[in-house]
């Protein structure tokens, strides 16, 4: 596994971004860019080559591409394909680390996998759909704010990536740190703590104490978190209604969406989602 990471704290220099469709057969073409290349999967598999190394790209996942590095797709993609991407560069050189990782470089900026799958993939995608949103706005009152988004988002895949490698060093116990990747993956369900326990072969009650313990969070509390992510992700970016954005995510009743959504926000849905949605007028 090789690692990335750039110890230049000034934001990156935002080029270009956007959202590929395609329904059947994409094929990435063969070419060698003087930026870097930052994608991000959506729906289906991207099969993309980089320095001779090959990738299936699924969604969920991201890829970087080094900048003076060739890279082409090395086989079609099947069905259809949805990925976000964005073209960058920093003013100092980004690193390659190829060693099994267990601490972080001194003075690093950003740090992440070149390959790498999001725990949280509505955080992330939200913050790039925020660069596009950004990106595609004419009357911007300064291009510091897509450099600016743009370094966020390199965070906040830092910030996930250095959350793993900590729990991997932790106190967190493998049934712990995998059941809350399968509630993650779950939660758009209709779930309890029993159902849960069940596909781990524990007590519901012993479970939920061991999560609580590790954690700091039941497991309830923990998939009312994960549920009210994912309704975040629909509410910035589709034009659903509140009722359907609770039920979308796993809960059963509107009020009691709203109510864990305040309190885990501090706000509204309503109030949320009018924050993501510029309204324009022609």
């Amino acid at each position: 596994m090789n690692y990335i990471y750039a110890s230049d704290t000034n934001p990156p220099h935002f080029f270009v971004c956007g959202n590929l469709i395609s329904n059947d057969g994409f094929l990435h073409c063969r070419r060698v860019l003087n930026c870097n290349v930052l994608i991000s999967v959506l729906e289906g598999t991207l099969y993309i080559t980089q320095a001779e190394r090959s990738f299936a790209v699924s969604a969920g996942q991201y890829i970087f591409l080094r900048a003076d590095e060739e890279h082409y797709g090395h086989k079609a993609s099947d069905g259809r394909l949805s990925y976000m991407w964005v073209h960058f560069k920093s003013d100092a050189a980004w690193e390659t680390l190829s060693d099994d990782l267990t601490s972080p470089p001194d003075g690093f900026a950003y740090l992440l996998p070149e390959y790498g799958t999001l725990s949280c993939p509505q955080r992330a995608n939200m913050l790039f759909r925020q660069l596009m949103d950004f990106s595609r706005q004419e009357k911007l009152y300064t291009n510091s704010i897509l450099s600016c988004s743009l370094s966020l988002l390199l965070m906040e895949l830092t910030q996930e990536f250095l959350d793993g490698l900590n729990n991997r060093s932790s106190h967190i116990s493998p049934v712990v740190s995998s059941a809350a990747e399968w509630i993650k993956s779950n939660c758009h369900r209709q779930l309890s703590i029993h159902d849960i326990a069940e596909e781990f072969h524990y007590n519901a009650e012993y479970l939920s104490a061991l999560f609580k313990k590790e954690t700091g969070l039941t497991l309830i509390q923990y998939l009312n978190r994960s549920r009210i992510d994912i309704s975040k992700n629909l509410l910035s970016n589709n034009d659903i209604s509140i009722k359907e954005a609770a039920y979308s995510c796993g809960f059963k009743d509107e009020k009691y969406y709203m109510k864990m959504f305040k309190k885990s926000e501090g706000m509204t849905p309503l109030q949320y989602k009018n924050a993501f949605h510029k309204k324009r007028i022609n």
